[in-house]
């Protein structure tokens, strides 16, 4: 087991995925070892508030604050304490019970009774990922502030202002979490393509049933491609309603009903099939299921490029064993209701006044959880030049040659071109177009 990081060193997690999801930086890989499912861990925003006030002119005279409330936006997968508290622990079957010949029927055959053990394959899971994170102190001075404003209304809107900035923090940061978590999912999926049907190379899958040769870029503008995708995503939640083990990393016998399957899709995808294809069919056949969403980004805006708002990327592990995932082209995600979660629990506001300096300090906390369950099922439909296809058995023979054709994946989704020694435990891939 790793090494648990020190929150010195998720001390701005919370900021850094913000900046992200607003467009402040560039998408980049995000450890998410910490919070989801692997340890308990404190995330604090302190930064100090003063120096704005400092700046506060002594007159400033008729005042309009306006900052807007962020509202309320969730992704389906938040739970309520107790909720969260029933599936933090579970017991599951991993697979289902097999039928064997029973004579009983044949009276020329009498039953031998004998003592027989129980054969259920039963499993219990323990996920222990809570913590508390504070959003930045608000400092809400009391002489100051009455010099400062020449009406008490400029002067409560003013610090209604810096209220609702602690309560939109707070919203952006759960919002975070719910999206995090999510992208930890979209990579575990991923990471077990090859094993499981647990992702799928939408547009690898197209060119070779077309003998195409389309390149991503240009793949969310060809009306045949929209066509197929939307196909493949609906027939694929079709049959993860039937009992199988291949959507499942564990591999395990499971099944998702239609009313616990949350399909959630890029906004621009869903917007270009009915566009693109003239017909709203794949858009309100969805939209009928209750837990339908369109992502505008699953990770981050970035530069706001479809490729940055489709490109996630998630590390876990510390140290020397910190492993990174990246997929490119994220088009939708199927997963089940139990496969993850997250819960916030236990929001409060705390204030210590300051006597000595004639203010008021105040601290936004909330405590949190989270977990991404690999036993329940999940499968990732994304769009990639480059497919990943292992070596064949003669193509290894004679690897001195054959590397010329092979890519390996780099950790932020680039790909570099094979190396003339073979490693049976790298995973190689080939390019479409």
């Amino acid at each position: 087991m790793s090494t648990p990081t020190l929150a010195s060193q998720i001390y701005s997690f919370i900021n850094t995925v913000s900046a992200m999801a607003l467009g402040s930086s560039a998408v980049a890989a995000v450890n998410t070892e910490n919070f989801v499912s692997l340890g308990e861990t404190v995330l604090s925003n302190a930064e100090s508030t003063s120096a704005f006030y400092n700046a506060l002119a002594s007159q400033i005279g008729r005042t309009y604050a306006l900052y807007r409330s962020l509202p309320e936006q969730r992704l389906g997968i938040q739970r309520t304490p107790l909720e969260f508290g029933a599936i933090l622990r579970t017991l599951e079957v991993s697979t289902i019970a097999q039928t064997k010949s029973n004579d009983s029927w044949d009276a020329t055959n009498p039953i031998t009774e004998t003592i027989m053990q129980d054969t259920t394959a039963a499993m219990c899971t323990y996920d222990s990922k809570r913590g508390t994170w504070e959003v930045a102190t608000k400092v809400i001075y009391d002489f100051q502030l009455r010099t400062a404003f020449s009406d008490a209304e400029s002067m409560a809107a003013f610090v209604d202002m810096i209220f609702q900035d602690m309560y939109n923090g707070m919203e952006l940061a759960i919002r975070d979490l719910e999206a995090t978590t999510i992208c930890t999912g979209i990579t575990l999926a991923a990471s077990y393509e090859g094993s499981r049907m647990t992702a799928i190379n939408i547009l690898h899958a197209y060119n070779v049933v077309f003998n195409k040769t389309l390149a991503a870029s240009a793949a969310l503008r060809d009306a045949d491609f929209l066509r197929y995708a939307a196909a493949e995503i609906k027939k694929h939640k079709k049959y993860m309603e039937d009992p199988s083990k291949l959507y499942n990393p564990a591999g395990y016998d499971r099944w998702t009903p239609s009313d616990e399957c949350q399909v959630q899709v890029l906004e621009e995808f869903a917007a270009n099939c009915a566009t693109y294809l003239q017909s709203n069919t794949f858009h309100d056949e969805m939209v009928k299921l209750p837990t339908y969403r369109e992502r505008s980004f699953w990770q981050g805006i970035g530069d706001g490029s479809t490729a940055s708002r489709a490109y996630v990327s998630i590390s876990r592990g510390s140290g020397v064993d910190v492993t990174t995932e990246s997929v490119n082209g994220v088009l939708a995600y199927i997963f089940d209701n139990d496969a993850m979660a997250i819960m916030i629990d236990f929001i409060r506001t705390k204030s210590d006044y300051k006597a000595r300096y004639e203010h008021t300090e105040y601290y936004h906390k909330a405590d949190w959880a989270s977990l991404v369950r690999g036993t329940q099922q999940m499968l990732v439909f994304y769009m990639d030049d480059y497919y990943l296809s292992p070596p064949s058995a003669s193509d290894v023979t004679n690897w001195a040659t054959a590397y010329t054709s092979y890519f390996t994946k780099n950790s932020d989704g680039t790909y570099t071109a094979a190396t003339s020694t073979y490693s049976a435990t790298t995973a190689y891939y080939k390019v479409t177009a």
